[in-house]
């Protein structure tokens, strides 16, 4: 279910722990759904490939949705610490964040709409607006105790 971003309450936000051989995976869950929720209108900066995953680098922009979207984001990141007790690497860098895009077989797992018809992922281009809808389904733990997460996209609307 989506979840508008300035609404989330991160107290809700629930951890379910799972040990593994290579270190520990805690799922996420909000008020015991998905935790997930809509990006303002933002750029495409590039599209990267980095060990075999694919990513979309987004540029935020100068609006009070793209700074509140941003402070939340900020805000579930610090809830994170709080509770992992370990710094997080923040999603943000400068007005950039990075989000990943689900494969399966060598095709995405995303559905592009534009003027309300589908719209070919391999078509994205630099430059392109978009709003996304995203999604933290997990933080992974390594063996050094390091957390990191990633922001996961489900749909994509191309303005």
């Amino acid at each position: 279910m989506k979840y508008k971003i300035k609404e989330i309450d991160c107290s809700s936000i629930i951890f379910n722990k799972t040990q593994l051989e290579q270190g520990t995976i805690l799922n996420i869950k909000y008020k015991s759904d998905s935790l997930e929720f809509q990006t303002p209108k933002v750029v495409i900066d590039s599209l990267i490939k980095e060990n075999d995953h694919e990513y979309l680098v987004l540029r935020i922009l100068a609006t009070q949705a793209c700074k509140t979207f941003c402070s939340k984001i900020t805000e579930i990141e610090t809830f994170f610490e709080d509770y992992l007790k370990s710094f997080i690497k923040p999603v943000f860098k400068e007005d950039l964040f990075t989000v990943k895009i689900p494969f399966k077989y060598s095709k995405p797992l995303i559905k592009i709409y534009k003027d309300d018809s589908l719209f070919n992922y391999y078509h994205l281009e630099k430059g392109m607006e978009i709003i996304c809808l995203l999604g933290i389904d997990k933080i992974w733990i390594n063996k050094y105790n390091e957390p990191n997460y990633n922001l996961i996209v489900k749909e994509i609307m191309v303005i």
